[in-house]
């Protein structure tokens, strides 16, 4: 019984560290992929809408920002054992991340194999139609984020469990979640993650002011 009870604390701070670790690769990762989907419009600007779409990098930046926002949805809510941000707030937060990683997998799947298939014309009135049923995630990834997000800002703030940069970050990647695609809440709430790993309060410290 001793042994196990010297043992704990190494075992539940190393749990701490892997969690952070993964939520801090992973956000990185969402970040630097959906501010690489961003640039490409910029940077691949000469392309038809088909063709940027169906480009092999803007696949590879999408399968990449799902599989980011996959590991974590499975890990934030672990946060919540080793640091003072509590469990609800992380696991509604989580399931606006799995909400993003299904628009971006989508986007990296289904829509960049209906960019090969159709002509820039139609591919533009699908994507235009209020019908195409892709258009669904929008909503409750939007709501779920500005609400996850949202709460775990405000939560973070008045417990001082977290940077308060990192809940302003999160409240705005909440705001631009309401703007449809994934890359804008991709690319902010992928920092804001990373930043709120780095800097959450572990369970027993004090806050300051």
């Amino acid at each position: 019984m001793t042994t196990v009870s010297q043992t704990t604390p190494h075992v539940e701070a190393a749990a701490s560290t892997g969690t952070r670790t993964a939520v801090t690769a992973a956000g990185l990762i969402g970040a630097i992929a959906s501010a690489g989907y961003i640039s490409g419009v910029i940077f691949m600007s000469d392309m038809t809408v088909t063709e940027a779409q169906g480009a092999p990098v803007t696949v590879v930046e999408c399968l990449l920002a799902g599989l980011a926002y996959v590991v974590l949805a499975v890990s934030l809510p672990g946060l919540a054992g080793a640091t003072r941000l509590p469990r609800w707030a992380l696991s509604v937060a989580a399931a606006g991340c799995a909400l993003i990683a299904i628009q971006a997998w989508s986007y990296g799947s289904v829509v960049a194999d209906l960019a090969h298939r159709m002509s820039a014309a139609d591919f533009e009135a699908v994507g235009a139609d209020p019908s195409f049923l892709l258009q669904l995630l929008y909503v409750p990834m939007g709501v779920l984020c500005l609400v996850g997000f949202g709460a775990l800002a405000v939560v973070g703030w008045r417990r001082r469990a977290m940077s308060r940069g990192a809940c302003v970050l999160l409240a705005l990647a909440g705001l631009a979640a309401l703007l449809g695609p994934f890359p804008p809440v991709g690319l902010l709430a992928g920092l804001a993650l990373v930043w709120t790993a780095r800097s959450a309060r572990s369970a027993g410290s004090a806050g300051s002011a």
